[in-house]
């Protein structure tokens, strides 16, 4: 008998910790952690930018072993060993690193390793997993965590650091009992599949939650284009939709890391406090649950490559307002924009790729995707050091970002529903949203 509370909503609010503790306070708190760290060590702002950007690399570009990972082993197992790593590089970070290599080998290569594995991706193909109907929304309220844990992350990481004395370890030690308490969650927690537990996706009888060999099964019940086949990864690969997709993180992707990197750099440049310029990071990642929320709400009625080019232009003119940020009023303006802005697209990134093009092949699709966005998204803070270095000011590079973003617009615009030309196929081609 199939049990009468469904696991996969459970399911979420367990991924959801594991990305809070062992995600968000890496990739977001350090943003805080660093400056700290580069002011004690003396770096310039290229180091800074530059240890950054090879984390950023790492939290990506294994992206493809992880996807082989999750197939072979597991998300459970992925998940394990991704947050032990995390946790041994962020005690590491703590106890020997004293210089700006050993920071870059360590945060940049061990904890961005330990990010990969258990970031976003194994339970993003977890819940696309366990939800079809309701799926834009499972993966909306599971990302939810970047912002809310970031939102956390800022500020406490902040505030402990300046109890300590300014001792930027004191976060490190934090980081790694984290990650420890996440490997813990993911161990007793993580159910592979609904199958796993005599379920079904969405807890549907099984005859319905079985997709159906009709070509119009794809927009029934909805108007959002859900796949009913699964494609290969060569057909995938071959598909122009998807690269259309990918340059699409040039914007609103790489824009994102440079401020991460250089946001609060960038504000003490314009005469704000520390602790002032921190508050934009807290304002940007609570602001991304709007566009989050926005999807869960809507990213299974409307389809979610039409959120997505309304998403990268509110990035886009929230860059552009940053470069004149001289006034609190302006800051919160730009910093709501950027972060409902990338909340939405990044979300709607990760409903893009199951809806078009199957579950089978996704986790595959995510290892490959977002290594090349987090290529492109890691050039941004390096270069945006080299700008500010050379310059003296972030305008040129938040500019090219903004010019980036109305570009990302117009190719969302075209990426439509692919067309599986595969004999195999059985789903007709999708009309247009």
């Amino acid at each position: 008998m199939q049990p009468k509370s469904f696991y996969g909503w459970k399911l979420l609010v367990v991924f959801w910790v594991i990305i809070v503790l062992n995600f968000t306070f890496p990739t977001f708190g350090t943003s805080v952690v660093n400056t700290y760290m580069a002011k004690a060590m003396h770096w310039n702002r290229k180091e800074l930018g530059l240890a950054f950007s090879v984390f950023s690399l790492m939290a990506g570009l294994p992206g493809p072993l992880v996807a082989r990972s999750i197939n072979k082993f597991g998300i459970r197992f992925t998940l394990v060993v991704g947050t032990l790593l995390s946790s041994l590089g962020a005690l590491l970070m703590a106890l020997i690193v004293q210089t700006a290599f050993e920071a870059i080998i360590v945060f940049g290569i061990i904890v961005g390793a330990g990010v990969a594995m258990a970031g976003t991706i194994g339970p993003q193909v977890g819940m696309a997993r366990w939800f079809h109907k309701k799926r834009a929304r499972a993966i909306s309220l599971l990302l939810t965590a970047s912002g809310v844990g970031g939102c956390i992350a800022v500020p406490a990481l902040n505030g402990m650091i300046a109890r300590a004395g300014g001792n930027w370890r004191a976060a490190w030690w934090c980081m790694s009992a984290m990650s420890l308490v996440a490997a813990l969650v993911a161990a007793l927690f993580v159910k592979e599949s609904p199958a796993q537990m005599g379920q079904t996706p969405d807890n549907e009888p099984l005859a319905v939650a079985s997709p159906s060999p009709d070509p119009r099964a794809s927009r029934a019940g909805h108007g959002v284009y859900k796949t009913t086949e699964d494609w290969t990864l060569g057909e995938a690969l071959k598909s122009p939709t998807l690269w259309l997709l990918v340059p699409t993180y040039l914007g609103f992707f790489m824009g994102f890391f440079i401020y991460i990197a250089h946001g609060v750099s960038h504000l003490e440049g314009l005469g704000y406090a520390p602790g002032e310029a921190a508050k934009s990071i807290f304002v940007i990642l609570i602001s991304s649950l709007i566009g989050q929320f926005t999807v869960a709400a809507l990213g299974d009625r409307v389809e979610p490559r039409l959120l997505s080019a309304v998403a990268v232009c509110l990035y886009g003119a929230g860059t552009l307002l940053a470069i004149h940020a001289v006034t609190p009023a302006v800051m919160y303006s730009y910093a709501i924009l950027m972060g409902s802005g990338f909340g939405a697209a990044f979300t709607c990134m990760a409903t893009i790729l199951s809806n078009y093009y199957g579950l089978k092949v996704y986790p595959a699709l995510l290892g490959i995707t977002l290594p090349m966005g987090t290529i492109l998204g890691a050039i941004g803070p390096v270069t945006a050091g080299y700008f500010y270095d050379r310059y003296g000011t972030y305008s040129q590079i938040f500019s090219i970002v903004a010019a980036l973003c109305f570009i990302s617009a117009v190719l969302y615009l075209l990426a439509k529903p692919p067309v599986r030309s595969s004999p195999r196929a059985r789903v007709a081609p999708a009309q247009a949203a």
